[in-house]
């Protein structure tokens, strides 16, 4: 089951757009398919009489939703949910929705340097986020009830909230992988060799690798590697490795019908037993399951 991808509206061109959806449908089964698109996407779920019965799927992550469930999906990052709800007319299931576009905020940050700072944040959104609950209930409150506002009202409480999520440091990165969408940026120096070393896995994950032969490609010390890993990935290089390999099968499970033996051994996996104890270790299930989950 391919992406495909969605378009926001017919208009060339926009820098944010806000949507609030209310479902007042008294009992309905769906699934929103397997999409991704160009702008990044906030959407923030509330659902304060537990009427809302589903999940997420972002990349290779998948979770439950439920009240104050935000998450920010960037641009290329193929994602879906499923569900059912039960609500009425006096207590309909809200959903709001926030696009915007990564050539708008590169022009804000051009001009406002003080806006530097969601650098990093928007990087993580390649992976999707998900953010604490007090974050969610926070921007929802800025968000709601845009329609009433003036345009540049508008606009200030969309930078607040962005700069809500940038500092929010119970928000957690989705996706093992990564996702972008022909963007181009300019990086400083530190970021450059992160990307080098992402870069090296991404191109070698199905060999035998270890962090020596990353060390060699980038001209560095273990010593410099781990560091590198611990603080900028959280995790040292094996469990980056795992992790990736592990994406990696996930996007072969969901996007084709090849046989699990196969895919473990085109992720780097040698050994079956334990491509099926490291995936159920990091997915919590089967690779098979894993499989059903998007094929329903």
């Amino acid at each position: 089951m391919r992406p495909h991808i969605e378009n926001i509206t017919s208009e060339h061109h926009f820098n944010w757009k806000i949507r609030e959806f209310a479902c007042k449908v008294e009992k309905k089964e769906f699934m929103c398919p397997w999409h991704y698109h160009s702008e990044y996407e906030l959407v923030i779920y509330r659902d304060e009489d537990s009427v809302f019965n589903g999940s997420y799927f972002a990349g290779d992550a998948i979770g439950p939703i439920d009240h104050n469930t935000m998450l920010l999906y960037g641009p290329g990052l193929p994602h879906m949910l499923g569900g059912s709800t039960s609500v009425s007319e006096q207590k309909p299931y809200r959903t709001l929705i926030l696009w915007f576009t990564h050539s708008w905020i590169a022009q804000l940050q051009a001009s406002a340097p003080e806006l530097k700072m969601l650098s990093a944040f928007i990087r993580r959104a390649s992976h999707g986020l998900k953010f604490s609950r007090d974050a969610s209930e926070h921007v929802y409150q800025l968000l709601s009830g845009h329609e009433s506002r003036q345009p540049h009202h508008q606009l200030l409480r969309i930078l607040e909230a962005l700069m809500i999520m940038a500092e929010d440091a119970e928000a957690i990165e989705l996706s093992k992988q990564s996702y972008s969408f022909n963007q181009n940026s300019s990086e400083d120096e530190q970021f450059k060799r992160v990307e080098a070393a992402r870069q090296f896995i991404e191109d070698n994950y199905q060999a035998p690798i270890k962090i020596n032969d990353l060390c060699r490609k980038l001209h560095m010390s273990e010593s410099s590697a781990y560091r590198l890993f611990e603080r900028h990935f959280c995790e040292s290089f094996s469990e980056h490795l795992k992790g990736f390999r592990i994406g990696k099968a996930c996007e072969l499970l969901v996007n084709s019908q090849v046989p699990v033996s196969l895919v473990a051994e085109q992720v780097g996996f040698n050994n079956l037993s334990n491509f099926n104890r490291q995936f159920k270790m990091v997915k919590g299930m089967t690779p098979s399951h894993f499989r059903t989950q998007f094929n329903r």
